[in-house]
C-alpha cells in the first residue's frame, strides 16, 4: 500500500494521530524560533576597565560589547554589589561610564543584561575611605565662621571652621587672592571686587589639602598667594570672603607679562601587527595647573577620550585593533594662561623645612627613578659645593653658579636613553641633563626640588621640548630656575629677554615663554599587569607610561609631535 495513503487514512480515521501531528508541527516551529532568538542573543563581554585601579568618586569606563543601547534593567556589579542608579553617567552598547560610590570594594566587575552576565574583570580600590557617603549634594551655601589665624606664611596650615562644606571634598575648593595685576600691593583702598578679581585654589598636586569635613577644613597656604581674602567654594556656591594676611618678610613674588597660548599636539598609531584583537591605550599629557599656569582649557579633542583627565593625562584607547588596522590620529589642543614671575628672597628670614608639608617632602626631597639624588657622586659633589653653608637658599645659589661655571651646555639633545650622570664625567650635557643634575644636587643638599618639563616658546612662536627646575623655600614657596638658558642654551628670545643677564635672571625668575606639562616625575600604574609599556624619555612630560598595548600586540609604530603654538594673545 502507498505510504502516503496510509498516513492520509490514519489522519482522517484517528483524532489522536491528528493531535500528535499538530504537536509535532508546533514544537518544530517553537524550536526554530527559540534557536533563531538564541543565536541573536549577545551575552555582554568586557574588553577593558579603565582605570582598573580607582578611588570613590573617580570616573570608570567599561569598554566591551553587548551592553545594550540603554541601561533599563541592565546593571554593573562590583565585588558582588550592584551599583545604584546615581552611579551611572552614560550607557551604550559598547561603553559604560560610571562614578565609583564611596562603598566600592576590591573585586570583580560584571555587566549583567537580560541575555546573561559577562565574564568578570578585576577592579582594585586604591584608597580605603571610611566615610560611607557618596558624592554629597550640598544645597545650603557654605559659611566660614572662623579662621585659625589671620596672619600666616606660605605653607602654613590654615584651619577653617564653618558649615555646609560637604562631608568629602570632591570638586570643592578653598580659594585665595593672587596679585597678578600688581594692584593689591599699591592700592591704598582694596575693594571686595579687587580682592576677588584673581583667585586660585589650593593645589591637590602639591598636597595642600590636609583634611575636609562638613564643618572644618585644614589646608596649607598655597604657593603664590597674597594678602586678601579666602573663600570656600562648594559646587557653584561660594562662602562670604574672609580677610587673611600672608606674611612676606621672607620673600615676595611679582607676576609679569601674561600670555595666552593656543597649543596643539598629536599622537599617531600605525602599522599594527597583532595575533588577536587587541587594545592600545595612550596617555596624552595635559598642561599642568599652578600659580604660573592658573587656567588650562581643552578646546578640541579628536577623537573623544575615554577619560578626559586621569592622573594629569587624557586617556585614549584603540579597541579591537588588528593587523592592518588603518592609521589612527589623536589630536588635542589647549588654551593656556601663562605668567612670568620674579622673586625676591630675604635669605635670613627663611625656614628650615621643620614645618614643611611632609607629603610635599616625600615627592620633592627624595631620590626617585628620574632624579637620583642618593647617588654617591651626586652627594660627594654636593658636599664639595656647599661646604659649610647652612642657609638653603644660598646653597641653591652656590650649586646653580657652580654648574654654570663648570659645565658646557650642548645645543642639541643627546640620545633619549643617555644617563644624565654622564655629565659629571664629560663636563657637558643638554638642557635635560642640566635640569636633572641641578635638581639632584638640590635634593642632596636637603632642598626640595622638582624637574619641570614642557616646551620653550621662541619669539617666532616655534617651540622646543625643554626642562627646568623649581625648588621650595619655606615661608616663600616654589622658586623657578632655568639653568640651561643661564648656561647659554641658544633660542630665539623675546625682545625683553635680551635685556636681561641670563645667568642672574634665571635664578629665581622665569619668563612667560615656558609652558609646563609636568612638575616632577609622574609614576603611573599600567592598566593591566601584562601590558607592554612604552616610555618617551626626554620628552615634554616626565611620566613613566605614554603607551601600553595588550599582550597580543606583536608590534606597531607610534609618533608623538612636539606641542606647537598655533596662536598667542
Amino acid at each position: 500500500m502507498d505510504s502516503s495513503k496510509t498516513l492520509n487514512y490514519f489522519f482522517r480515521r484517528y483524532s489522536f494521530f491528528r493531535w500528535i501531528c499538530a504537536i509535532l508541527v508546533i514544537s518544530t516551529i517553537l524550536f526554530f524560533f527559540f534557536f533563531i532568538n538564541h543565536r541573536k542573543k549577545v551575552v555582554p563581554e568586557i574588553y577593558s576597565v579603565v582605570p582598573p585601579v580607582g578611588s570613590p568618586g573617580d570616573t570608570i569606563v567599561i569598554n566591551g560589547k553587548g551592553f545594550g543601547d540603554v541601561r533599563d534593567m541592565n546593571y554593573v556589579e562590583i565585588a558582588g554589589s550592584k551599583l545604584t542608579a546615581s552611579s551611572y553617567i552614560s550607557w551604550t552598547d559598547e561603553c559604560i561610564k560610571i562614578v565609583l560610590p564611596a562603598s566600592v570594594q576590591d573585586g570583580l566587575v560584571v555587566v549583567g543584561t537580560a541575555n546573561g552576565r559577562s565574564k568578570s574583570a578585576l577592579f582594585a580600590n586604591e584608597v580605603d575611605i571610611p566615610v560611607p557617603v557618596t558624592r554629597v549634594q550640598v544645597s545650603a551655601k557654605p559659611t566660614i565662621i572662623s579662621l585659625s589665624s589671620e596672619k600666616l606664611y606660605v605653607g602654613d596650615i590654615l584651619t577653617i571652621k564653618g558649615n555646609n562644606f560637604g562631608d568629602v571634598k570632591h570638586d570643592s575648593k578653598v580659594l585665595f587672592s593672587v596679585d597678578y595685576s600688581g594692584k593689591l600691593e599699591t592700592a591704598s583702598y582694596k575693594s571686595p571686587s579687587m580682592l576677588e578679581e584673581f583667585m586660585i585654589g589650593a593645589s591637590e598636586e602639591t598636597f595642600d589639602y590636609v583634611s575636609w569635613t562638613n564643618s572644618e577644613i585644614m589646608v596649607h597656604i598655597p604657593d603664590g598667594v597674597c594678602s586678601g581674602v579666602v573663600i570656600v567654594q562648594v559646587g557653584n556656591e561660594k562662602s562670604e570672603a574672609k580677610q587673611i594676611t600672608i606674611l612676606k618678610d621672607a620673600g615676595t613674588k611679582k607676576y609679569t607679562e601674561k600670555k595666552l597660548y593656543l597649543v596643539e599636539y598629536s599622537a599617531d598609531i600605525d602599522d599594527v601587527v597583532s595575533s588577536d584583537s587587541s587594545t592600545i591605550t595612550l596617555r596624552c599629557p595635559i598642561p599642568s595647573v599652578s600659580v604660573l599656569q592658573p587656567q588650562t582649557q581643552v578646546t578640541e579633542v579628536s577623537p573623544e577620550p575615554v577619560l578626559m583627565n586621569y592622573q594629569n593625562d587624557m586617556i585614549h584607547q584603540l579597541l579591537k585593533v588588528k593587523t592592518g588596522s588603518p592609521k589612527s590620529v589623536f589630536k588635542q589642543s589647549f588654551v593656556i594662561d601663562v605668567y612670568g614671575v620674579t622673586t625676591n628672597v630675604n635669605a635670613g628670614k627663611i625656614g628650615t623645612y621643620k614645618e614643611t608639608n611632609p607629603n610635599l617632602l616625600s615627592i620633592a626631597a627624595r631620590s626617585d627613578p628620574l632624579v637620583k639624588s642618593d647617588n654617591e657622586k651626586i652627594i660627594a659633589l654636593c658636599n664639595s659645593i656647599i661646604g659649610i653653608e647652612k642657609n638653603y637658599y644660598r646653597r641653591a645659589n652656590l650649586i646653580y653658579n657652580y654648574i654654570i661655571q663648570n659645565y658646557t651646555i650642548l645645543q642639541n639633545l643627546r640620545k633619549s636613553d643617555a644617563d644624565p650622570l654622564e655629565m659629571l664625567e664629560s663636563g657637558e650635557g643638554d638642557a635635560y641633563d642640566f635640569a636633572i643634575i641641578y635638581t639632584a644636587l638640590l635634593r642632596a643638599a636637603g632642598i626640595p626640588a622638582l624637574t619641570d618639563s614642557g616646551i620653550l616658546i621662541s619669539q617666532d612662536l616655534s617651540s622646543q621640548t625643554h626642562w627646568w627646575t623649581e625648588f621650595y623655600i619655606e615661608k616663600v614657596g616654589w622658586i623657578p630656575c632655568d639653568i640651561a638658558i643661564a648656561a647659554g642654551l641658544d633660542y630665539k628670545n623675546w625682545g625683553n629677554d635680551a635685556d636681561e643677564d641670563s645667568k642672574v635672571f634665571y635664578f629665581g625668575n622665569l619668563d612667560s615663554h615656558h609652558i609646563t606639562f609636568s612638575r616632577g616625575w609622574n609614576q603611573l600604574k599600567p592598566f593591566a599587569a601584562d601590558n607592554k609599556i612604552v616610555q618617551q624619555p626626554r620628552s615634554y612630560a616626565l611620566q613613566s607610561i605614554w603607551e601600553e598595548a595588550s599582550e597580543s600586540i606583536v608590534k606597531y609604530s607610534s609618533y608623538w609631535s612636539v606641542p606647537v603654538v598655533k596662536g598667542v594673545y
